[in-house]
């Protein structure tokens, strides 16, 4: 557990220094009490992934969502600030002699942000005709009040890529019960925290779903797949975040996930992006966690079957910064999942970086392709023409709905990408990689979400995508996580 320390501990450190410095007595003056010189012209990714995760844990609706970004955006442009008028510190600017909490809880970003959006849900229960910005003023009670609803556009896109930050998922397997054919999950993320399943028949999705456990995975927290104890069924693994860093596991049994228990206590806190793979190529799927910010390194957690093994060991120190799209893929066909990372430039600087896996680290990050997953497209991960080695594929998820694809060759991903679809994932829906109908291909499924709820699915030929057909007409509403 003393592997790294979260973002609030080190900022409260940074307060702690900056109020010594001006001969503050520490027992009589709380920290709080320098003006900020300056406030960052830039947000800070990691505090607004940290403050989507925690608004998300609350179920709140897009109003509440969007009055948290708009006050931390006006309040400190999305950084934790050690400073502020009077006592005003953190995201928020919270007053500690104002009710809000000590100063050490309020430079703690989760505590800040779990303040702010318990108020901001009772201001807009009891105000529902109010704006984003209102319930803000109501929270925060301003001396200028229209502020907050003036930062609604900026607000808008802050939030925009916090949520994609938090939901990045390169692509997991998915089978659940074990007969070789990816299934379809839906993690509700409520407060029912239900997940349900629909198996695969290989030719359709099986009819309603079913519930396959009734409280795993609640909002704010990343679910995902595999199969940690390697008996060939895909298991369920959440990643609690925040400043707990849990990571809980449900098995499946072919026909269920059982009771979850928890296989780490420290992996993957705060504004990490975690993932799930074999990368030690024992057959038990492991976890990794990309740190994502200036530090970039890659921790793991090796599987030993019933439990994630002790403290996560560094296993790169420098892959997959901020604003890049990291995931896990076999590349290069040795039975163990390697790092990805899509630098999701413009078309100038949209590389595909690989870093192999030795089964005890990952060695020296390599440029696999030059252009690939440009701007805001969705990449994933999978065997498309099951060659055995993992292919990288991506999804304009705009109205041309074109997917590309680029096949590894083992040492790098095969030259000009390729159109395999020219119309599949439109704005809003959810696309993802799964070998749906066992034949040992990667296909395409996309949950559009939104009023129809349907999943379809485009079968892979090994060369192109087959045209798509429905495999299910309700699953997976808008909100849920989807896989």
């Amino acid at each position: 557990m003393v592997r790294r320390t979260l973002l609030a501990l080190l900022v409260a450190l940074c307060t702690v220094t900056a109020a010594g410095a001006v001969g503050a007595p520490a027992a009589a003056v709380p920290i709080g009490t320098l003006a900020c010189p300056s406030v960052p012209a830039t947000h800070d990714p990691a505090v607004t992934v940290i403050v989507y995760r925690v608004a998300r844990s609350y179920n709140v609706n897009d109003k509440v969502m969007l009055s948290t970004f708009e006050t931390g955006w006006v309040e400190s442009h999305m950084n934790n600030l050690p400073c502020g008028d009077k006592s005003s510190l953190g995201v928020f600017q919270q007053r500690w002699d104002y009710g809000w909490g000590t100063p050490e809880q309020i430079m703690d970003p989760v505590y800040a942000t779990t303040q702010y959006v318990t108020r901001a849900i009772t201001c807009d229960r009891n105000n529902p005709g109010y704006t984003a910005g209102q319930v803000a003023q109501c929270v925060q009670r301003s001396g200028f009040p229209d502020r907050y609803d003036q930062a609604a556009a900026t607000a808008r896109t802050l939030l925009n890529q916090a949520a994609r930050t938090h939901g990045m998922a390169g692509g997991s397997s998915t089978d659940v019960n074990g007969d070789g054919r990816d299934d379809v999950l839906t993690f509700t993320q409520n407060a029912t925290a239900d997940v349900y399943a629909s198996t695969s028949t290989g030719t359709g999705f099986a009819g309603t779903s079913v519930k396959w456990n009734d409280f795993f995975s609640i909002g704010g927290e990343t679910a995902s797949t595999g199969d940690v104890n390697g008996d060939g069924r895909d298991d369920i693994v959440t990643f609690a975040h925040g400043n707990t860093g849990d990571v809980y596991v449900a098995l499946s049994n072919g026909s269920a996930f059982t009771s979850p228990g928890r296989w780490h206590d420290w992996f993957a806190p705060g504004a990490e992006i975690a993932a799930v793979g074999d990368v030690n190529g024992d057959g038990r799927d492991d976890i990794v966690a990309f740190t994502h910010n200036a530090t970039a390194d890659v921790y793991v957690a090796l599987s030993t079957g019933s439990s994630f093994a002790g403290t996560a060991v560094k296993w790169h120190d420098y892959f997959s910064i901020a604003g890049e799209f990291p995931a896990l893929g076999d590349v290069n066909g040795d039975g163990r999942e390697d790092i990805i990372t899509f630098t999701q430039g413009p078309a100038s600087a949209a590389d595909v970086i690989v870093a192999l896996s030795t089964g005890s680290g990952f060695g020296t990050p390599q440029t696999w392709h030059d252009l690939f997953a440009v701007g805001t497209e969705q990449p994933r991960v999978g065997d498309i023409n099951g060659d055995g080695r993992d292919d990288i594929v991506t999804f304009t998820c705009n109205t041309d709905a074109d997917v590309y694809a680029a096949t590894s060759t083992g040492t790098t991903f095969t030259g000009t990408t390729i159109k395999w679809h020219d119309f599949f994932c439109l704005p809003g829906e959810f696309p993802y990689l799964a070998d749906a109908n066992g034949d040992g291909k990667d296909d395409l499924i996309v949950f559009t979400k939104g009023t129809t709820n349907d999943i379809y699915v485009a079968l892979s030929t090994g060369t192109t995508f087959s045209p798509s057909t429905k495999w299910h007409d309700y699953f997976g509403l808008t909100g849920e996580v989807t896989l």
